[in-house]
């Protein structure tokens, strides 16, 4: 796409200094005057002559990741670069540039690990179903109590234990130890 788009800058710029040159032959005029008849031209020439070189530049750096078979980030690291003398080998390439290419290019693609259709809303409503029991609930305990077996649990050996005897257990203070 980047090497596509490359391509079009370089015809379009190319294109429109041979239009702008034609028309200075044409009429046996000088080019600033044919720049004067054609300021579109003119235009479309300078856009395209300032957008080919940073086009051209990102081609070139994906063109040297394609051929080395690195991502952008593994470059940007350092990741497969020499250090302290040790070579550090990068696995994912092959023998020669070409390859690396025909990999890339004509190889499976490989489904993205990022999650970006995960459901955005599921935390709230999660956090909006929770805040609908405890509602439920208090709302249970205002009326009389309730049903005691939502405040039941069980202890790890198996035993049910009621909250209500805690809350009375804990209110109670402790005799000091002998």
């Amino acid at each position: 796409m980047i090497v596509t788009i490359t391509v079009l800058c370089i015809y379009i710029l190319a294109f429109s200094i041979t239009h702008i040159v034609m028309l200075s032959q044409e009429k046996d005029n000088t080019l600033i005057s044919a720049m004067s008849e054609t300021p579109a031209s003119v235009i479309e020439a300078l856009i395209a002559f300032f957008a080919v070189w940073s086009v051209l530049g990102l081609a070139g750096f994906h063109s040297y990741l394609a051929g080395t078979n690195q991502t952008t980030n593994e470059e940007i690291k350092g990741s497969w670069a020499q250090r302290h003398g040790e070579v550090v080998r990068n696995p994912y390439t092959t023998t020669n540039c070409c390859s690396n290419f025909t990999k890339i290019l004509c190889g499976p693609s490989y489904s993205s690990l990022l999650r970006l259709t995960e459901d955005k809303n599921k935390e709230k409503r999660d956090m909006e179903q929770v805040k609908e029991k405890i509602e439920k609930l208090l709302q249970e305990q205002s009326n009389g109590g309730g049903d005691q077996a939502h405040w039941r649990h069980s202890a790890p050996n198996g035993a049910p234990v009621d909250h209500t005897d805690l809350q009375t257990q804990l209110r109670e203070p402790t005799p000091p130890p002998p």
